[in-house]
């Protein structure tokens, strides 16, 4: 392999660091007009009246639309879950809610107007005469008889539970040396990514053909969800998408303004943009992440655990056609990762609260389940006096148990988690690290060091979902002259994916990447596909350009074979050469052979192979199961990456505050195409990690106002905040993908939440300080040295 393995920058590096990428608030075509949206002020009210007459005669306003046309012209939003498959409650979630709001922020009115700042102002003007009703903000009291319905329909607040279990618990509590309990809790953050989100609806009514611009992670799934919402056919529209600046899952479909800004196009017949304002994402651009998760366990001397009883209580918001609520689900359906524990009962319960709804959000509920087996296996290993480490490596799944089955039903398809754990307390020095503790105490300094661990399932796949699929085509075409043209059903919100898919296509044609284009996000041009999401772009779009890719090569060594009349078995192909295996000087060009394929389909090397070379294949990912009454299980991720993370930190016991010294990794991801580019996800991952962590938090109050709406408030880390990163790759290839791949993109959100718990307890031993909930400000930080010595400072 020539490409595969190798570190490449980014086939879009040079447009991008130039600044000549186009994005969505990069078009401006002619006759443009401007959307803005009225959001509800409140977190439970219902709508009386709007008088949108100021509005309507504001100088420059083209149009104003309220919930009561949407509902009348429009069908509610369609789901990316299929809510019924999943035996969880559906909600009907219109562009604009006709009768009462359920969250600050949600659409409630829109205006069109010559140019924003009109369009907003107009906005600001219409009078909505609301009933307040009350809220409902914290998710134990929602289940709570009596408590305010979000969804007066529904009869309580829950919108999904499940009940997974697995040898006999109760026996094992009986029969153990000792148990613990607790609770950690992860708090309410969001991803925020550098281009907020944004789009252009532009409408042909003499081709009937609305072409949509998005800053999106899922074109086809968009066309769809748009079609169905609109009540028109998926051959009316056509999404394109441009260059994004970041999606981290956030930018799936479908929120309320997208189909909104469709219909108003089509109604106007002009072209219509709207982009977001941070405080906007923030207050409705989809949240993530706030769980509780109830633990106990059952353990021996030893440190084995022999026992384990979750519950998962997640506050997914209020709920909508958004597919954030399955991050509940993943959550539970995750426990207990990365360990082989023989007794099981993980609960889950899905409540819904007068908060944004959760939107999919890198690591989406995967990381909640890590941090709470890191806590568990930390507090074992307190109670037992074994070492961290120790307790971990007893407790894992072994290389050899392989393809191995969760309580869940969760199928994992390979790992080595003691050879990671083992590489990466090497690279960190941790048999050492206590003689520098010692010397660092001496000179007043609190050191510690931390263990943190990953799963992360990725290639996400859901029944009668049309957004989550565990498949993705490929469209590979060389031409006359033999340059080659990729066409994926995938895209890239800036992660790289497409250079990496370049790079499988060139060496299964042998061919220079430089001869090779890549085209993404169009679903007129590019095969239909799924687009972004968990991590599935080279596990899925990767395996099905390979498979594309082979059947164009087994035609061209045809070929080849007989221009240099040889057996094909006995032809090579590379560096843009079909070669006779052994004597490589003996070759025709790859363009020669494409030639000839074009040029001479009658002649004597191609008269038996149709005209031609373009091939389009799908692949599906044969590690899913959505039968289990017939395949004995349910499992929706074909894909498990993992990684294992060492982190030294410095505190400071006055103020609580803290800073990272040392952050080591060791990730397995299968074989690595782009070592450059996975790091440089894993680096993002890192950063996003530690930010949530320590820095992001979405607060609400009781009345269920968000109080974090601006970056002055809702905190991220810069440059100053994280330390440089040492990264290793371990290759443990999965059995169930054509090159052995899993996925990278979600990695390195989850080590940081566990391990720098972990590296502030330790340093802070002698305090007996314990944590168990984020973030880790210096607050919380102080707070928990403070409780561990009974309030005295």
């Amino acid at each position: 392999m020539k490409y595969i393995g190798t570190g490449m920058t980014s086939l879009t590096n040079r447009q991008l660091a130039a600044g000549k990428g186009t994005f969505v608030a990069d078009y401006k075509p002619e006759g443009m007009l401007h959307m803005a949206v009225l959001r509800s002020p409140y977190a439970s009210a219902r709508i009386r009246s709007i008088d949108t007459k100021a509005a309507e005669q504001m100088p420059g306003v083209v149009y104003v639309i309220t919930g009561q046309e949407v509902a009348a012209n429009m069908n509610p939003i369609f789901e990316a879950y299929d809510t019924a498959a999943m035996g969880a409650k559906g909600v009907k979630w219109y562009a604009l809610v006709p009768e009462r709001v359920r969250f600050v922020g949600e659409c409630v009115a829109a205006v069109v107007a010559e140019d924003k700042w009109t369009a907003r102002a107009a906005a600001d003007a219409i009078e909505v005469d609301y009933e307040e009703l009350q809220p409902v903000t914290d998710p134990e009291k929602a289940m709570e008889p009596g408590a305010p319905l979000v969804e007066p329909e529904w009869g309580d607040n829950i919108l999904v539970t499940r009940d997974f279990r697995s040898g006999d618990p109760d026996k094992a509590f009986a029969e153990a040396d000792g148990t613990i309990s607790g609770v950690v809790k992860q708090h309410r953050y969001t991803g925020a990514a550098i281009e907020p989100r944004a789009y252009l609806a532009n409408y042909d009514p003499y081709q009937d053909l609305l072409t949509f611009h998005a800053s999106t992670q899922n074109p086809h799934p968009m066309r769809v969800f748009l079609a169905e919402t609109l009540g028109i056919p998926e051959t009316s529209i056509r999404v394109i998408q441009p260059h994004v600046g970041g999606g981290f899952g956030l930018k799936i479909p479908t929120f309320q303004e997208e189909p909104l800004l469709a219909y108003l196009a089509r109604k106007l017949q002009r072209p219509i943009r709207f982009v977001a304002e941070r405080t906007e994402d923030l207050l409705a651009g989809g949240h993530a992440r706030e769980e509780r998760l109830y633990y106990e366990v059952a353990y021996k001397k030893d440190g084995t655990v022999t026992g384990l009883r979750a519950k998962v209580i997640a506050d997914v918001g209020a709920p909508s056609a958004l597919c954030g609520w399955g991050q509940s689900f993943v959550t539970s359906y995750c426990i207990p990762t990365c360990y082989k524990i023989p007794n099981n009962r993980v609960q889950l319960f899905s409540v819904v609260t007068n908060k944004c709804p959760w939107n999919a959000y890198r690591g989406y509920g995967k990381e909640a389940a890590s941090f709470m087996m890191d806590r568990i296996m930390d507090n074992v290993a307190r109670e037992t006096g074994l070492d961290r480490a120790e307790v971990r490596l007893r407790n894992y799944i072994q290389p050899h148990e392989f393809p191995y089955s969760q309580v869940s039903g969760a199928m994992l398809d390979s790992g080595d988690y003691p050879k990671a754990l083992r590489k990466v307390l090497d690279m960190i020095d941790y048999e050492n690290f206590p003689a520098m503790q010692a010397a660092a105490r001496k000179e007043g300094r609190y050191l510690g060091i931390g263990i943190g661990q990953e799963l992360t399932p990725e290639g996400c796949s859901m029944p009668r979902s049309t957004l989550l699929g565990g498949w993705d085509g490929c469209t590979v075409r060389v031409n006359p002259s033999g340059q080659v043209t990729i066409l994926t059903g995938v895209t890239s919100p800036g992660s790289g994916n497409e250079t990496a898919i370049a790079q499988i296509v060139a060496d299964e044609l042998g061919v220079s990447i430089d001869h090779i284009k890549v085209i993404q996000g169009d679903t007129d041009t590019c095969p239909y596909g799924l687009g972004n999401y968990s991590s599935r772009s080279i596990i899925m779009g990767g395996s099905a350009a390979k498979v594309a890719a082979n059947e164009l090569r087994e035609k061209m060594l045809k070929v080849a074979s007989k221009l240099l009349e040889v057996a094909p078995d006995d032809v090579d192909a590379e560096d843009d050469k079909f070669f006779l295996k052994g004597a490589p000087t003996r070759f025709v060009t790859f363009k020669e052979v494409a030639s000839t394929v074009y040029r001479d389909c009658h002649g004597k090397a191609a008269f038996d192979v149709e005209p031609g070379l373009e091939a389009t294949r799908y692949f599906k990912h044969p590690n899913v199961y959505h039968q289990p009454d017939t395949q004995g299980r349910f499992s929706s991720y074909p894909s498990w990456p993992n990684q294992a993370v060492a982190i030294i930190v410095e505190v400071d016991p006055e103020t609580g505050k803290f800073k990272i010294v040392r952050y080591c990794a060791v990730h397995d991801s299968g074989v690595v195409i782009n070592p450059l580019l996975a790091e440089a996800n894993l680096h993002g991952g890192f950063v996003q990690g530690i930010g949530g962590a320590a820095f992001e938090h979405l607060v609400y109050d009781e009345s269920g106002q968000l109080l974090t709406t601006t970056f002055m408030d809702y905190t991220c880390p810069t440059a100053v905040d994280v330390p440089s990163f040492e990264v290793a790759h371990q290759e443990t290839p999965s059995p169930f993908t054509p090159l052995g791949t899993k996925g990278v993109g979600e990695s390195g959100v989850t080590g940081p939440l566990g391990g720098l718990c972990s590296a502030i307890e330790n340093a802070l031993a002698d305090r007996n300080v314990r944590l168990t909930e984020l973030p880790l400000t210096p607050s919380r930080v102080w707070e928990a040295i403070s409780a561990a010595q009974g309030g005295n400072r």
